[in-house]
């Protein structure tokens, strides 16, 4: 097995710019993800999946807003949850999450792309979701030159990130 090198470094990077809104770490996995008793942000690296491209689709279709940087909205859509978290009361949260596993076991089964995209953009469209993307939405167009720093500082980290593993 090939080790990654310099992902202490990518993680500290990608905290210090989600610290500010009070996100205690965030740490490279395989999805984007916000742990809400720990104040934690999960992300991942490869991007350009089904799942993204219908994601951009969704907040296009729903919010009329183009992503420009698919990363960093992703951030922050988690950045989102954490923000947006107590204005969901425990029924409506506790629904998402049945939802949620509801969801995640059909796509255990699904076989059909059209079946899978109908099953995210369910997904998209929970009330913790629209909750979360509408905050990551609002929070791009008011803070433009702020979203544009945090992507530059980001893309400095996952250039060395990629140099040192060998991919540019």
């Amino acid at each position: 097995m090939t080790k990654v090198r310099g992902l202490r470094k990518l993680n500290k990077a990608v905290t210090i710019q989600l610290q500010p809104f009070g996100i205690e770490k965030a740490e490279c996995l395989d999805s984007y993800a916000y742990y809400r008793d720990s104040n934690r942000i999960t992300f991942k690296l490869t991007e350009d999946t089904l799942e993204d491209r219908w994601f951009t689709e969704f907040v296009k279709e729903r919010f009329n807003y183009n992503v420009k940087y698919p990363f960093i909205f992703s951030l922050l859509h988690e950045v989102g949850h954490h923000m947006t978290d107590d204005d969901l009361d425990d029924m409506t949260y506790d629904f998402c999450e049945g939802e949620k596993a509801y969801i995640d076991a059909e796509m255990q089964t699904a076989t059909d792309i059209r079946k899978c995209k109908d099953l995210e953009w369910k997904y998209f469209g929970l009330p913790d979701e629209i909750l979360a993307t509408t905050w990551a939405v609002e929070y791009m167009q008011s803070h433009p030159i702020k979203v544009e720093k945090m992507w530059s500082e980001i893309l400095v980290a996952l250039e060395k990130f990629y140099r040192k593993n060998g991919v540019l």
